[in-house]
């Protein structure tokens, strides 16, 4: 058992998915339901896949568990990237009407959130060392 501590990832999904809904709420008000729905579902698609390669990848730490980890980054950087284009695909089939440009938004908007709060989260406090 390794004594290296796990990084907030959950912390950064949950960062990510209250930005996103406040994001929709908001574009709900000013521009109606197809663009709040449709910047939601672009942030769910960012912030679910990212969760579940996070989540897979942190499974194991240390020099031991090396190509434990390895095996894992593969695994699920595939994983997340047939769960994002398989949601997209279905999403341009089902999604009915749907704004692209706020769906594309949502996504690059969570993306660049998680990785924003990641480097804040995991930032060593230079107050308190």
């Amino acid at each position: 058992m390794s004594s290296i501590k796990a990084p907030p990832i959950y912390k950064v999904t949950a960062y990510q998915l209250m930005l996103i809904l406040a994001a929709s709420l908001a574009v709900l008000m000013l521009s109606g339901w197809v663009s709040a729905y449709s910047l939601l579902i672009g942030g769910l698609l960012s912030a679910l896949p990212g969760a579940l390669f996070a989540s897979r990848v942190f499974k194991y730490r240390g020099a031991r568990a090396a190509q434990k980890i390895v095996k894992e980054l593969y695994t699920g950087q595939v994983l997340k990237l047939v769960s994002v284009s398989a949601g997209f695909a279905l999403c341009f089939i089902f999604v009915n009407p749907l704004n692209i440009v706020a769906l594309f938004s949502g996504f690059v908007l969570v993306h660049i959130t998680g990785v924003l709060v990641f480097v804040r989260i995991s930032k060593p406090d230079r107050y308190n060392p």
